[in-house]
C-alpha cells in the first residue's frame, strides 16, 4: 500500500510539472515566429489593399487623381485592416512625400540597410526588431515594381506630368519622392506589435 502511494504521489508530481511547464511564459522565439507570420500577413494585406484602390484611382481619373486619394485615403484604408494581432501599422521611407511617413532611428536603421543591399544586390527580406518599449517591430520592403508607380514618383517632366507635380507640390510642399526608377526602394511597411498582445495569443492557442 505504502509503494502504491508513492507511486502515485510521484506521478501526480510529474502531472504538475508537465502542467507548469505547458503554461509557461512562451520563450522568445516563439513570439518572434508570431510577428514573423502575423507581419507577413498583415503587410501583404495592406500592400494590396492600397494597390487596388489606387489602380482604381487611376484608371478612373489618371495620376492626378491617385495623389489626391493616396492623400486622403491611404491611411484610412491601413486603419480598417482587421487582423488576428492588435497592430500599429504604418509606412515609413528614406524619401517622404507625407510627413506622416517619417522614420523613426530604428526605421531608419532597417531602411539604410536595406539600401546597401539594394546597391549589393542581396535580396530584401522582412527585419524583426524587439524594441526597449516592450514591443516588436516587423519591417517588410516596398520596392518600386510596377511601372504604374512612376506616374506619381518618377521623372518630373516626362514620367510625372505637370499637372501631377503642381498637384504634389500643393499637397505635400516638402515632397522628396520624386525622380525614382523602377525597383528603388520606396519605404517600408512598419507593423509594431506589443509584446503582451503577443504572449496572451500565444497561450490563448496553446
Amino acid at each position: 500500500m505504502m509503494r502504491l502511494l508513492v507511486i502515485s504521489f510521484f506521478v501526480l508530481m510529474l502531472s504538475s510539472c508537465t502542467e507548469q511547464k505547458d503554461k509557461s511564459e512562451p520563450t522568445r522565439k516563439e513570439i518572434i515566429n508570431v510577428v514573423q507570420i502575423q507581419g507577413e500577413k498583415i503587410s501583404l494585406a495592406a500592400q494590396q489593399a492600397l494597390g487596388r484602390q489606387l489602380q482604381k484611382a487611376m484608371v478612373e481619373n489618371g495620376p492626378v487623381h491617385a495623389v489626391q486619394f493616396c492623400n486622403a485615403a491611404a491611411f484610412t484604408i491601413i486603419d480598417t485592416l482587421k487582423t488576428e494581432l492588435k497592430a500599429t501599422i504604418k509606412r515609413a521611407a528614406l524619401r517622404v512625400r507625407n510627413p506622416k511617413d517619417k522614420p523613426t532611428l530604428t526605421e531608419r536603421a532597417i531602411l539604410e540597410e536595406y539600401m546597401v543591399q539594394l546597391d549589393n544586390g542581396t535580396e530584401l527580406k522582412a527585419a524583426i526588431e524587439v524594441l526597449d518599449t516592450k514591443e516588436v517591430l516587423f519591417a517588410k520592403p516596398i520596392l518600386l515594381n510596377n511601372p504604374m508607380c512612376l506616374n506619381c514618383h518618377g521623372k518630373v517632366g516626362s514620367q510625372v506630368l505637370t499637372e501631377t507635380y503642381e498637384l504634389i507640390h500643393e499637397l505635400y510642399p516638402n515632397d522628396e519622392a520624386l525622380n525614382h526608377e523602377l525597383g528603388d526602394l520606396r519605404g517600408i511597411w512598419s507593423i509594431t506589435f506589443a509584446e503582451d498582445e503577443v504572449i496572451n495569443y500565444l497561450k490563448s492557442i496553446k
